[in-house]
């Protein structure tokens, strides 16, 4: 998937003539995810920004068969040694509200 739909924090994008809610991280992103990150509270250590990584594709989540709207998690490539990875998108909006994105 090239965006996350049905995103709680969304943009609204045109696909195929319709509004549709997209999320506001792109495929394509470069994303410095910091380690001690935590749901309800910021860090607990100063950013570090020594590995870039990049956003290359979300997934549909999948209950008993039918796909429900929001792609929760986004596999994530590094750029320094090529590990990809799944993260969670909450991880990842709270990279970009603190700056952590090019």
């Amino acid at each position: 998937m090239l965006h996350q739909f049905g995103a709680q924090r969304f943009r609204v994008r045109h696909v195929n003539g319709r509004a549709v809610r997209v999320g506001t991280i792109d495929v394509g992103t470069i994303i410095y995810i910091q380690d001690g990150m935590r749901p309800l509270g910021g860090l607990r250590d100063r950013p570090v920004c020594r590995n870039p990584w990049m956003v290359e594709c979300w997934h549909n989540r999948e209950c008993l068969g039918s796909i429900l709207a929001g792609g929760h998690l986004a596999t994530v490539r590094s750029l320094r040694d090529g590990r990809r990875q799944q993260v969670a998108d909450w991880i990842l909006l709270r990279c970009d509200d603190l700056g952590l994105t090019k």
